[in-house]
């Protein structure tokens, strides 16, 4: 069973947007559940998904410099080498692999095989 859109409607979905944006979220996901395509709010829903991609790749691309610049500190200043970065190294890999590859484990074995 499907849930209702609201009935109160704002003029249409992009003032939607502008006025009360998780309301607009729900009743989008809500469209594409009813196959509704028509009725999308198309420019806004396309801006939000390449605004949600580009902040998951930074913040991967984020995670993997820490954990790159831990992986050699730990390496080449062994006498330095403190729990902070052995933490960083074993705990701190990118909470986020792609979905549908490999897990946590696989992915920080994989990247770090080379400095163990």
């Amino acid at each position: 069973m499907t849930a209702q859109l609201p009935q109160s409607q704002i003029t249409s979905n992009s003032d939607l947007y502008e006025q009360d944006f998780y309301l607009w979220i729900q009743t989008t996901a809500e469209l594409l559940k009813q196959g509704r395509l028509t009725e999308l709010d198309l420019e806004n829903l396309i801006e939000e998904i390449e605004t949600m991609g580009r902040s998951e790749k930074r913040a991967l691309e984020s995670n993997l410099e820490v954990l790159l610049m831990h992986l050699l500190k730990y390496q080449i200043q062994t006498e330095r080498r403190s729990k902070s970065w052995q933490y960083a190294i074993n705990i701190g890999t990118p909470p986020t692999s792609p979905k549908g590859t490999q897990g946590k484990s696989e992915f920080k074995a994989s990247l770090c095989s080379d400095f163990r």
